[in-house]
């Protein structure tokens, strides 16, 4: 395993990983921990999923922004069931589908 150096981190950070973060944050309305949070996602796909084909660059930004849709659906639908079942008390939805109720103290 190849082991890269901190300028070559830090110019992937800086060339790629940021612009992502504020394609998506200014793009698509995310808070910047969602936006880190959608890129990581897609580089998380872009190794399992991307070949040696095509422009990566412009597949990453194609994938930002898919996820980005996707996140924001799932806000809105979360928001939407709240508001129509009164779920307040219950503070997220697991990964798993199954709701998670507040501590009262």
């Amino acid at each position: 395993m190849v082991l890269a150096s901190a300028e070559a981190l830090d110019a992937f950070y800086r060339d790629l990983f940021l612009p992502l973060v504020w394609r998506a944050t200014w793009r698509h309305g995310l808070s910047k921990d969602d936006a880190r949070d959608v890129v990581q996602e897609a580089f998380l796909l872009a190794v399992v999923k991307m070949s040696g084909e095509g422009n990566p660059r412009s597949w990453l930004f194609q994938v930002v922004d898919n996820l980005c849709a996707n996140h924001q659906r799932k806000t809105f639908r979360r928001a939407r069931l709240v508001a129509k079942w009164g779920l307040e008390g219950l503070s997220q939805v697991e990964p798993t589908g199954h709701l998670e109720e507040e501590a009262s103290d």
